[in-house]
């Protein structure tokens, strides 16, 4: 079962349970998939400017703790099938463990993750 306190939450694809976490190996995942640092894309999430790649790789990073076998591409996948919306929702979910600033409406900073 995910732990929103401990920067985890959960969705399921066709009755198999996902369980997303994101943490300081999440946030280097993205950065290495995508080329960009993590605080420019959460920029654009704060602007509703987020693009297909980071979703899908914001998602894929996320995974990657409970469930290495998901590749890139599949995570895309799993996000056709439970929808934008929804992965909105799990990742905010997720990342507001990493950056607690998100739910207190002030910029993230990535150098500064929540205390475990």
């Amino acid at each position: 079962m995910a732990n929103p306190l401990r920067g985890e939450a959960s969705f399921e694809v066709e009755g198999k349970p996902y369980r997303v976490k994101f943490d300081w190996n999440a946030a280097a995942e993205y950065e290495d998939a995508t080329g960009r640092a993590l605080s420019d894309a959460l920029l654009d999430v704060a602007k509703q400017r987020l693009s297909a790649k980071s979703l899908r790789a914001f998602l894929w990073a996320g995974l990657q703790a409970n469930h290495p076998e998901v590749a890139l591409r599949d995570a895309g996948d799993l996000l056709a099938k439970v929808g934008r919306k929804e992965a909105q929702r799990v990742m905010g979910v997720a990342m507001r463990y990493y950056f607690p600033e998100l739910e207190e409406g002030k910029d993230p900073d990535p150098s500064r993750p929540a205390a475990a």
